[in-house]
């Protein structure tokens, strides 16, 4: 994927701190560390970078986790054109059983045994009922879904990116506008373990990082019309 007005691949970036700061090639390995690490931070702590993407679930259930998956923000699957939110509800029980190898379900120790709420509530229904339930598993990277639509197996997941997408290998690439913040976060971090080196620095490439990340937020900060549309959508709301 070649650079864009608004995007820089990680490799031209790392090029570009270089050659900013006058540092060696044998400081390439570490700044791409550094990158990284940073670009991880923007996406988890600092900037809004909420992914929505298709995910497929299997046939008990399961939804595997993207690689880049930080935190959970939706669930949900279509309806009419609009996305509906699945009710999570983590007493699920999330135990698979194997079979010849394969992961199954066994009924009769309650996996994948649909929830009997007594009468059919819909999508996104009100007061936490709801037709189709979700919980996360975290320690096996994976979402579970009871009961299965019969209708569909794809839903839409909302998550907070870390912007490292690992399938996508060496072709990493950043918005523009996050270069500055990138590069003093790298030179805060080899101030700040450089043993050898002047650690007031640390300090002053901290304070010039915090400045960057200001810029940023208020880059997200919703416009006018934004604004207006959710106060008028709030008023509908309150006049139903």
């Amino acid at each position: 994927m070649s650079d864009t007005s608004g995007w820089i691949s990680l490799k031209h970036l790392v090029q570009e701190i270089l050659l900013e700061t006058g540092r060696e090639e044998g400081f390439r390995k570490k700044c791409t560390h550094f990158v990284i690490n940073g670009i991880r931070d923007l996406n988890t702590y600092h900037i809004d970078n909420i992914k929505t993407t298709k995910v497929t679930c299997n046939d008990i259930g399961i939804i595997d986790m993207p690689t880049d998956y930080v935190s959970f923000r939706g669930l949900s699957m279509t309806d009419g054109g609009l996305t509906w939110t699945l009710t999570r509800r983590d007493d699920l029980i999330r135990t698979t059983t194997e079979l010849d190898g394969e992961e199954t379900l066994d009924s009769d120790i309650g996996e994948g045994v649909s929830i009997d709420t007594g009468t059919d509530y819909g999508y996104a229904t009100v007061g936490g009922k709801n037709d189709y339930y979700f919980t996360i598993d975290e320690r096996n990277t994976r979402f579970i879904v009871r009961p299965l639509p019969s209708t569909t197996r794809t839903f839409f997941l909302q998550y907070t990116s870390s912007g490292l997408d690992l399938n996508e290998g060496n072709a990493i690439t950043v918005p523009v506008k996050v270069k500055d913040a990138l590069k003093c976060y790298v030179l805060y971090k080899e101030a700040l373990y450089n043993d050898k080196g002047n650690k007031s620095f640390a300090g002053l490439y901290k304070s010039e990082y915090r400045e960057e990340i200001s810029k940023l937020r208020f880059l997200d900060l919703p416009t006018a019309d934004e604004l207006r549309d959710m106060i008028y959508e709030n008023y509908e709301n309150i006049r139903r």
